[in-house]
């Protein structure tokens, strides 16, 4: 994978994606997604820093050390190690690999907890304020 060359904050303005994968792939890269709801985000790599503004129905990591940011989420599903999301809303986590950490403030289970799934060392989920 090749190191992401610099080219400023890069925004992808999606209008009826509904459905749509959006892909990000390499090393390094700085992401700014605006979804319009529905869409799958896939990120695959090492290092890349990723803003979802909007809903997406799914966010699948694979790879190390990649960090997202973003409001809502259904399902966010992790392979990998030293992943970082921090989400305002999600409902279940899939993760497997080493040292995964997803924080949410919300969830629209009516436990108020999101479903969790993890296999592998010191991952976590943790609801926070």
């Amino acid at each position: 994978m090749a190191k992401g060359t610099d080219l400023g904050p890069i925004i992808y303005k999606l209008a009826n994606q509904q459905g749509k994968v959006i892909s990000i792939e390499g090393v390094g890269n700085t992401r700014t997604i605006e979804a319009k709801g529905g869409e799958t985000v896939q990120i695959e790599g090492a290092d890349n820093k990723v803003v979802i503004r909007g809903n997406v129905s799914k966010l699948i990591i694979e790879g190390k050390g990649n960090t997202v940011t973003g409001n809502d989420v259904v399902t966010v599903t992790i392979e990998g190690a030293d992943n970082m999301v921090n989400i305002g809303s999600l409902e279940t986590v899939q993760i497997e690999g080493v040292k995964n950490h997803v924080h949410y403030k919300s969830t629209k289970n009516k436990s108020g907890q999101a479903k969790v799934s993890t296999e592998g060392a010191d991952n976590m989920v943790m609801k926070v304020k």
